[in-house]
């Protein structure tokens, strides 16, 4: 973004008053600033299309006017979604558990990750020295989770009620198995131990079809209005923005 913050889309101002609102939000962004205005020279556009197609009005019922009027996604067919299902076959197991304890060594502000990396790998070699039957009192002394009170025991863990990187490595685990090296998640550093599993059941296709397809049509959908988006961009005369790489919502 240029240094003197004026942004102009086919000579429409966008000022600094506008701006500043739409930061609020979006401050999850790396760059707020910078995702704001994305957002807000997107938008423009679909204002100024809207306008020109004589569709919508302003906001989001331009958009919505737009796309439906220009953006075209064919149908996910049969041969489409079995190609899906076949090529991920794990997406559709249901009904999978695995029992899990696990010692958390949490993440925070006030400490280096490095540190508690290797504090938290010490705490794994003895434990392995030790045996299984240290589990529980070790989790009791050393983990950040409320688990920690009943010895670390998660229970019985299905797909989907933890975060997907704690998810993959359980679920690829033996049953009653120690492992052997950190399991790192969002909230730092985990010793994990399974006890008894259920591996689930496929759906057959025909169960899983309906689903396919709404997944199949709705990544087309994006691939489409990025497609689309990413065009109106480069028909514009946008000045004081770079727009490439541009990871607005629209955009996503």
């Amino acid at each position: 973004m240029r240094g003197d913050g004026m942004i102009s889309v086919n000579g429409v101002v966008i000022d600094e008053t506008r701006l500043a609102s739409e930061v609020q939000r979006h401050q999850e962004a790396s760059d707020p600033r910078e995702s704001a205005a994305q957002e807000l020279v997107l938008r423009e556009l679909l204002a100024q299309r809207a306008r020109a197609l004589g569709v919508g009005t302003e906001g989001d019922e331009a958009v919505r006017a737009v796309l439906a009027a220009e953006v075209r996604t064919p149908s996910a067919d049969e041969a489409a979604c079995r190609r899906y299902y076949d090529m991920h076959g794990e997406r559709f197991v249901v009904d999978a558990w695995v029992e899990v304890e696990h010692i958390l060594f949490q993440l925070t502000p006030r400490i280096r990750a490095p540190v508690l990396r290797h504090r938290a790998g010490e705490i794994l070699q003895a434990l392995a020295q030790a045996g299984p039957a240290a589990f529980a009192d070790m989790a009791r002394q050393y983990s950040n989770c409320p688990s920690a009170a009943a010895g670390g025991g998660l229970g019985a863990v299905r797909r989907g009620e933890t975060v997907p990187e704690f998810e993959a490595e359980v679920f690829a685990m033996p049953a009653h198995t120690l492992r052997d090296r950190l399991v790192e998640t969002r909230y730092g550093f985990h010793i994990v131990r399974t006890g008894a599993r259920d591996p689930g059941r496929t759906l057959a296709f025909e169960e899983a079809h309906a689903r396919i397809a709404e997944w199949l049509q709705a990544a087309s959908e994006r691939r489409a209005t990025h497609q689309y988006l990413q065009w109106l961009v480069g028909q514009a005369d946008i000045k004081g923005l770079d727009m490439q790489g541009a990871d607005s919502p629209l955009l996503q």
